[in-house]
């Protein structure tokens, strides 16, 4: 009897962590821990694959991982590895020295 309502109340906590979360980042600071869920599967995806992940919303967090496809969803769990400086780090860019003006003239 305990056991089963043990399986109950994970079923019911899972339910009220995974609530209105589809393609959301949701994360745990002080374990450095993070997970997605994501609408994003099909047949092209692999069913277990390495997964990365780049937060393009303040905190800017940064985060490597394992991604799990089930069915048409894909869950993904990882470790959070740093914060960027913004979004410009985010997507790979950079500063440059030049003003527009300047660069529309090349």
């Amino acid at each position: 009897m305990i056991v089963w309502l043990i399986i109950a109340g994970l079923i019911v906590g899972s339910y009220f962590l995974f609530r209105d979360t589809m393609n959301k980042i949701q994360y745990v600071q002080t374990l450095r821990l993070y997970w997605i869920t994501r609408n994003v599967g099909g047949k092209g995806v692999p069913l277990v694959s390495a997964a990365f992940m780049r937060q393009t919303a303040e905190p800017w967090w940064q985060g490597r991982g394992v991604q799990f496809r089930i069915g048409k969803y894909t869950f993904q769990i990882g470790i959070l590895l740093r914060k960027a400086d913004g979004l410009l780090d985010q997507v790979g860019g950079r500063d440059m020295d030049a003003d527009p003006k300047e660069i529309r003239s090349w």
